[in-house]
């Protein structure tokens, strides 16, 4: 047992017989093909077929929750990370990287193909004007019914102040933890900052509040924290005038202009840039894959203009109507990007996107999962996360307002969205909302 605390990846990691490869092959294939629904289908589908009597018993119940504790834990789509895992529990490093490229291959192969038809055919008026017209307000419907259920968790992690009713939900809130989540909101809405520093406000924040005499008795330490993160902070804040003064200094000689030179070469490459956006939002979206929508809407739409608000609310909707997680948008993103270099191109771009976005979580659950094991119970590192999880919630949303002003744009959209919300969060599957929506734009545009 002393082995195992020390040491938990002794523990827990597979041996990657051919054999184990072949089977962790065949099953995440299935599952990546026919596990519509969502994170919370694929875990259901894993811990029925794979743990326990009766299943495959690639592991026991305690190693299956631990594990899933963990990738709750941890930044990047759990159900994804739970999968890499899974592999890693029956075939080692060979079979958390099977498993993972398995689970994803299906649903990266509908989304190049729905990316083909969108950018082929989206703008012909009855798909438009049409299908996309009620698509979208679902899109915001479904988005803000994720969020709904996540507040509702978020919400009642730490202690109670409030209880109530909402139909056939309790909720239990504190409200401090609602301050944070309307905080991170109304700055998200207001002045759009990057989403990793919300995070690590939150997070601090949290410890005051809750965690006050333990930052009390190591103020030293959490004096450098804050030291280094200032930094941090002004360096983000300061970037155009680094850039720019990079940029001078490139024109002259030196090692430093040699470096400047280089790096700005390598910045205005638009591949190098787009795989260290995604290996960025790929490290960072905690929380689930709609995390990635204030990522994505900050960075690819705003700052590097690589797609309007409306195409990357189309781009959302296709992410849902595959069996995969929603973070597989990134492979429409890389195949918007390079679409005007040809389809190859394009279909590579797509591949690159979701390559660097999903790296971070095999890098996450083969070299850090041991020490992530060792530290989950940390009551200082679970109080940061109870802060970032409101603060999660509250920049979601604050994204989605402005994405809400695309698509929602008369009372017909508006009662979808509303109507979408509330079969969502009554258990009324993804898919078959967007089926419905895309329904409703062709009636509405041929008869209305």
């Amino acid at each position: 047992m002393a082995d195992e605390t020390v040491n938990p990846e002794r523990h827990y990691k597979g041996h990657p017989s051919p054999a184990n490869l072949r089977e962790i092959a065949g099953f995440f294939l299935k599952i990546g093909v026919v596990g519509f629904g969502g994170p919370l289908v694929h875990i259901a589908m894993m811990e029925d077929e794979l743990v326990g009597e009766g299943s495959r018993q690639w592991t026991d119940e305690s190693t299956f929750m631990e594990g899933l504790a963990i990738c709750n834990m941890l930044p990047g789509p759990a159900s994804t990370q739970l999968g890499i895992f899974m592999g890693w529990v029956r075939g080692g490093t060979p079979g958390a990287v099977v498993a993972g490229a398995c689970f994803m291959l299906p649903a990266f192969a509908i989304i190049v193909a729905l990316s083909y038809l969108y950018f082929a055919y989206g703008e012909l008026p009855a798909i438009r004007d049409g299908l996309l017209y009620a698509i979208n307000p679902v899109v915001i419907g479904l988005i803000v019914g994720s969020a709904y259920s996540m507040a509702r968790s978020a919400l009642g992690a730490a202690e109670t102040d409030l209880s109530f009713e909402i139909g056939d939900d309790s909720w239990s809130v504190d409200v401090r933890l609602l301050f944070l989540l309307v905080a991170a909101l109304v700055a998200t809405i207001l002045f759009n900052p990057n989403p990793v520093l919300e995070f690590a406000v939150a997070g601090f924040v949290a410890l005051l509040i809750y965690r006050w005499s333990w930052v009390a008795s190591n103020l030293g330490r959490m004096s450098l924290t804050a030291a280094i993160s200032i930094t941090l902070a002004g360096l983000y804040f300061s970037r155009d005038k680094i850039v720019e003064f990079a940029s001078s200094r490139a024109k002259g000689t030196g090692w430093y202009a040699a470096v400047a030179s280089i790096a700005g070469a390598l910045w205005a490459n638009t591949w190098v840039k787009l795989v260290l956006f995604m290996l960025y939002t790929g490290s960072f979206i905690y929380g689930g894959g709609l995390v990635l929508i204030p990522f994505i809407e900050k960075y690819v739409v705003d700052e590097f203009g690589w797609m309007d608000t409306a195409t990357f609310v189309d781009g959302i909707a296709l992410g849902q109507l595959t069996p995969g997680p929603v973070v597989m948008t990134t492979a429409f993103v890389g195949y918007e990007l390079f679409l005007s270099q040809g389809i190859p191109m394009a279909v590579f771009g797509a591949f690159v996107a979701a390559f660097a976005a999903f790296a971070p979580s095999f890098v996450f659950i083969v070299a850090m999962f041991p020490y992530v094991a060792r530290v989950r119970d940390n009551p200082q590192i679970r109080t940061a996360l109870v802060g970032i999880n409101a603060a999660v919630v509250g920049a979601i949303l604050g994204a989605t307002v402005s994405l809400a002003q695309e698509a929602i744009v008369d009372p017909l959209t508006t009662m979808v969205a509303f109507g979408t919300f509330v079969l969502f969060v009554r258990g009324v599957k993804a898919v078959t909302l967007i089926l419905g929506g895309g329904v409703i734009g062709i009636v509405a545009y041929y008869l209305l």
